[in-house]
């Protein structure tokens, strides 16, 4: 049946497919076609992600439009299947065009910071999705083992109940090195399921987290530096 829609929707048959690494909250593959072209498929297979973000297929498809017209280096939706029932499985699948470019664990900073202001200065006013905060339901209480019990309830609270002031801004959500392609210098950004209009200190903060476990606290630093810069 995926088979048949990619047919329907492209016009060519898949007579390969490769499975790409990297994707852990959904099935990613490269079809080679009959005609000769290429695209890749995103199938939300795993249900989780849907309990958890219903509306995460479709945020993609959005961010993606919006992103080209906005002209940011992305891939381009070739065709979608929101909620499945065209293939007829209840699974959402996404072809978008296979872009040039490989992942690389220790990137050009300034490149990289460049990118992510590039994302957050496009004026976000028409895009649809707004941010929300994660884990809120998964942190509750102090950690186990923390020294200041009441400090860190604090905090919490805080979390909860206070929000810094912010100026929205176009938000990646998941931008780190992995989504991040390279041809020489940045090629795309890939995975654009968790995008919205938020405080860009979200994306900062997560690629930062994702630099220090590939290269320790001093490049997650220098990151931030160009970034400000």
């Amino acid at each position: 049946s995926v088979r048949e829609w990619i047919r329907r929707e492209l016009g060519s048959e898949g007579l390969r497919w490769r499975r790409l690494p990297g994707a852990s909250t959904s099935a990613v593959h490269r079809l080679s076609l009959a005609d000769g072209s290429t695209a890749v498929l995103r199938r939300y297979v795993w249900r989780w992600v849907l309990e958890d973000e219903p509306d995460a297929p479709q945020r993609e498809v959005d961010a993606l439009r919006f992103a080209v017209r906005n002209q940011l280096p992305v891939p381009d939706v070739l065709a979608a299947d929101i909620d499945g029932t065209s293939v007829g499985d209840g699974i959402p699948g996404l072809l978008m065009t296979l872009v040039p470019g490989s992942p690389i664990p220790d990137p050009d900073l300034r490149d990289l910071a460049a990118v992510a202001a590039g994302i957050h200065s496009i004026d976000a006013a028409a895009f649809a999705h707004q941010y929300f905060p994660w884990y809120r339901e998964q942190l509750t209480d102090a950690p186990p083992g923390a020294t200041d019990q009441r400090l860190w309830r604090r905090a919490i609270e805080i979390w909860h109940t206070q929000m810094p002031e912010y100026r929205p801004g176009f938000l990646h959500r998941d931008f780190h090195p992995g989504n991040v392609l390279w041809k020489r210098r940045v090629a795309h950004v890939v995975d654009w399921a968790n995008a919205c209009v938020g405080p860009s200190g979200c994306d900062i903060a997560h690629c930062r987290d994702n630099l220090i476990h590939l290269s320790g606290f001093d490049t997650a630093d220098m990151f931030l530096r160009r970034y400000q810069e």
